[in-house]
């Protein structure tokens, strides 16, 4: 065990002056005369390590080694971050394959869905896969904080039920031990019990719909957002939630992940606060363009 607690790489900026010891993977790996650089990345960040050529000539570093690094952070404004740290010493944990499709740090557009999938833990350490699942998690959070603040609580409900809670034709049967089982195909159930015991209510979980598609894009599995709330005086009180809901998370988005969104669109997720309402003949309530589910 080391005596030295590892340090994240986002934590460096607060340890200038002070010995530290970092893990992560080689993202990048220049090597001049006298100096070697290392751009080490972790689940936090990347960071410059700078290393004498002689202290890395028996590692025989390459890229996507999980490595371990101490040293020294010192401040240095040409570096990303306005810090690097000098190294002292370095540790191989694990070698990467001696030959790869491709690296973390790799212009991965031109690689196959099929080589991304059968490398998925590389691929995920590459911003242009593993950004997508870090947008998904930020939703998810900021779906429980605006929620939790408005006096919701969440739940978690069975995914193995008895029979179906929307009609009992599009369910995936299962064996249960000696009888049959069903995945289920909504939270509804739940809920509606739910806003009896404690008003409001939600629930962020894997839902199953039996219902073959003919498309690569199909519903049979997908993770779900739902929310019920009792006490209202008609549809036009979820439909506010709502809009201000999806206004939150997009706000916070564009707050907290303006760089990586900037990859994807030129402007800020909109604001939902005036997202249109239908009244189709009709019908007396109206309709909006969000659900609660």
């Amino acid at each position: 065990m080391s005596a030295i607690r590892r340090s994240f790489v986002a934590d460096l900026t607060h340890c200038v002056g002070q010995r530290v010891l970092i893990r992560g993977w080689v993202y990048r790996f220049r090597v001049l005369a006298k100096t070697a650089f290392l751009i080490i990345k972790d689940c936090t960040g990347e960071t410059q390590c700078v290393a004498g050529t002689e202290t890395l000539r028996d590692l025989r570093p390459k890229l996507d080694d999980a490595i371990e690094i101490q040293g020294v952070v010192r401040a240095d404004n040409r570096a990303k971050g306005g810090i690097e740290i000098e190294a002292t010493g370095a540790t191989i944990l694990n070698r990467a394959a001696n030959v790869l499709p491709f690296n973390s740090s790799s212009d991965i557009s031109s690689v196959s869905n099929e080589i991304l999938l059968e490398y998925r833990s590389l691929a995920l350490r590459n911003d242009l896969v593993g950004d997508v699942f870090r947008i998904q998690a930020a939703i998810l959070r900021y779906f429980r904080e605006y929620l939790t603040a408005q006096h919701f609580t969440e739940i978690v409900s069975s995914k193995i039920v008895a029979g179906g809670t929307e009609g009992g034709t599009n369910l995936f049967e299962i064996k249960y031990f000696d009888r049959v089982a069903y995945l289920a195909q909504s939270p509804q159930f739940y809920k509606e019990h739910g806003i009896a015991g404690f008003e409001r209510v939600f629930e962020t979980g894997h839902v199953y719909r039996a219902e073959p598609h003919a498309t690569s894009r199909h519903l049979t599995e997908y993770y779900s957002l739902d929310l019920e709330m009792g006490f209202i005086d008609g549809p036009e009180d979820v439909i506010q939630l709502e809009r201000e809901l999806l206004t939150y998370v997009f706000e916070k988005l564009n707050t907290e992940y303006s760089t990586v969104l900037s990859h994807y669109r030129s402007t800020a997720l909109p604001s939902m606060l005036s997202v249109p309402i239908w009244t189709f003949p009709g019908m007396h309530q109206p309709v909006a363009a969000v659900g609660s589910d």
